[in-house]
């Protein structure tokens, strides 16, 4: 009886495995290939019946990423992704799920290949679908990478070069009407970033430091304020040249810092706005610092001088 029950535990088995297994072994495979627009992306609509599948080839080269997002109206309905020259899937959809993304290490023909699953293929099934095919190039790795966040609000901060330049971005989550991530071109390298809550408004800020590539090292700051905590508004640093106290003597090297209530900015005098001993030679470096207060803007937030002194 117990052998009895064994190999009939095991016939159940090897149904279902057969059963859930691809339609498409040893029958014939209608291919295409896909026409990729400007933007590296084509889409197409079909329908599949049966014993059907279809092959979508596309040539890639080693690096790029290609990126298949499927959709059918039937559950039966998948895709797999296969390398030049090979049967063996490197991406099985009905283990895997709808979408695939992924660096592509070997140069050549690509194959997407939709079918029908054994079972519904027996039963003269039909499925439509939209399959989303784009072939980009892979992103340049981060300059600067970090994830910040404070009261409920998440702040992603990345930086990549951009042709002869760079650029920021900021990506927030947990806002309650916008997340789209915002861009800014930057003169120099991201050197840190800090979230804080300036005005105590519960509404945090995020403000990312830049510090130029030349010998001076000068910096300048990107910024925005999760605006009533539904979107990100732009806060502005107005030019240190606006304010003549300030400026004087400034020759670059700044450092930001979050402080109690205020953003702090620090650097180095030269000139007349160091100290001297009477003989006509700069005695020690004096610093200057700044403190800046959050105020509202015009338009989005503005940081207006709260206090300098030196040191």
């Amino acid at each position: 009886m117990k052998f009895l029950l064994k190999r009939l535990s095991g016939f159940l088995l090897l149904v279902l495995l057969v059963a859930g297994s691809p339609a498409i072994a040893g029958d014939d495979i209608r291919e295409e290939r896909l026409r990729l627009d400007q933007r590296g992306e084509a889409v197409v609509a079909g329908r599949i019946r049966g014993w059907d599948s279809v092959d979508y080839l596309v040539q890639a080269g080693a690096g790029q990423v290609l990126t298949v997002v499927f959709k059918a109206s039937r559950g039966s309905a998948y895709f797999n992704v296969l390398p030049p020259a090979s049967e063996e899937a490197l991406f099985v959809g009905s283990q895997l799920g709808d979408r695939f993304s992924a660096s592509l290490t070997t140069a050549g023909e690509y194959r997407i290949r939709v079918y029908l699953m054994r079972n519904a293929a027996r039963r003269n099934e039909s499925a439509s679908y939209t399959l989303r095919t784009t072939l980009t190039v892979a992103p340049a790795p981060a300059l600067f990478d970090k994830t910040l966040e404070l009261q409920g609000i998440r702040f992603h901060v990345t930086s990549f070069r951009a042709g002869a330049g760079s650029i920021v971005r900021v990506l927030p989550a947990g806002l309650s009407i916008d997340n789209s991530a915002q861009e800014r071109a930057i003169d120099g390298l991201v050197s840190g970033a800090e979230v804080a809550d300036l005005n105590a408004d519960g509404s945090p800020e995020i403000y990312i430091y830049i510090r130029s590539v030349d010998a001076d090292a000068r910096g300048s700051l990107v910024a925005f304020s999760a605006n009533r905590r539904k979107s990100l508004s732009d806060i502005h640093l107005p030019p240190l040249a606006d304010h003549a106290q300030a400026a004087a003597g400034y020759q670059g090297n700044d450092e930001f810092a979050v402080l109690e209530g205020v953003l702090g900015r620090r650097f180095p005098l030269t000139g007349n706005g160091g100290r001297h001993d009477g003989s006509g030679a700069s005695s020690a470096v004096t610093m200057r610092q700044i403190q800046y207060r959050l105020l509202p803007g015009e338009v989005g937030w503005r940081l207006s001088i709260d206090r300098l002194f030196e040191f």
